[in-house]
């Protein structure tokens, strides 16, 4: 998903007017477990937080 999102990305830029406003690149998909957009799990860099595991069924519904 976030690789379609990029390549149409890509497309609209190199398609797009010199003179025009270039389109804001995407956003990654949210995933299961994962908090920033950098994908970084809870938890990490910081020994405070904890990290929360992902059920079965969070899966399953996060895979539809």
């Amino acid at each position: 998903m976030d690789h379609l999102a990029v390549a149409n990305w890509m497309f609209q830029c190199v398609n797009t007017s010199e003179d025009d406003d270039q389109p804001d690149p995407p956003k990654p998909v949210p995933r299961p477990g994962a908090s920033g957009e950098d994908g970084e799990k809870p938890g990490e860099g910081s020994e405070e937080e904890t990290v929360e595991e992902v059920s079965p069924g969070q899966l399953a519904r996060f895979f539809g």
